[in-house]
């Protein structure tokens, strides 16, 4: 119980920072998932396999928070916890370069669909192309801190 109230406070805290730099974004044609890369991170990281149902409500709850379609975001992270937990013998053999392409261009297919669900009249093909390159090149930037700074990332949530 303890774990889970954690998680959802590091998820709403993931939100709150995600709502408050979207508009600042948005102006550079940028889309910045921080929840959908935290969660699947942290999905990413666990030791164990995570519970689709768990991911389901996470995602509803933050359907409730961005006020997106009930379900938009259950979906999307019902499906990244599939694809990590299927793949997670293979991650391990897996470079780092690797990784962080496989959650960057999950992040770019996490915008492109929501983008078709949400913006289906306005459609950008430059917000996804270069929202695609920053999110590929944030997801470098962390695997480089993690290796620098190995303490860090050995933090429990």
């Amino acid at each position: 119980m303890k774990d889970m109230v954690k998680k959802t406070i590091f998820l709403m805290v993931m939100s709150y920072v995600e709502i408050n730099i979207a508009a600042t974004l948005s102006n550079f044609f940028i889309i910045f998932p921080i929840t959908f890369l935290g969660y699947s991170f942290y999905v990413y990281r666990t030791n164990s396999n995570a519970n689709p149902i768990e991911a389901f409500l996470f995602g509803l709850l933050v359907d409730l928070i961005h006020g997106s379609y009930f379900g938009l975001n259950a979906t999307l992270f019902c499906l990244i916890t599939y694809l990590i937990n299927s793949y997670s013998n293979a991650f391990k053999i897996f470079s780092y370069l690797q990784v962080c392409l496989f959650f960057g261009l999950s992040a770019t297919a996490y915008v492109g669909f929501t983008q078709l669900v949400l913006n289906i009249y306005n459609f950008s093909y430059i917000t996804l192309l270069v929202s695609s390159f920053f999110n590929i090149i944030f997801c470098i930037l962390v695997a480089v801190f993690t290796s620098y700074f190995p303490k860090i990332s050995r933090l429990k949530i």
